[in-house]
């Protein structure tokens, strides 16, 4: 005999990604400066955000840090 109880129909709660970075709120044309951080960084971030959601960022090394741009 088991100690668990098998349960049919419950529904998966949905998961709310927490970004670090205002990926959902850039619209095409709008950036944003992230200080003190290398671009390989961001760039896997922005890769994996835009896989998931269509979207095209292109990212920048200027004085201080990056800069990151929705350009799709």
């Amino acid at each position: 005999m088991s100690d668990f109880t098998i349960e049919k129909n419950v529904p998966i709660p949905i998961q709310k990604r927490r970004c670090k970075y205002p990926w959902h709120e850039l619209e095409i044309g709008d950036s944003f400066f992230v200080s003190e951080i290398k671009v390989i960084s961001i760039s896997s971030s922005a890769n994996s955000y835009g896989t998931r959601t269509g979207k095209k960022f292109t990212i920048r090394s200027v004085d201080g840090g990056c800069r990151v741009w929705r350009i799709a």
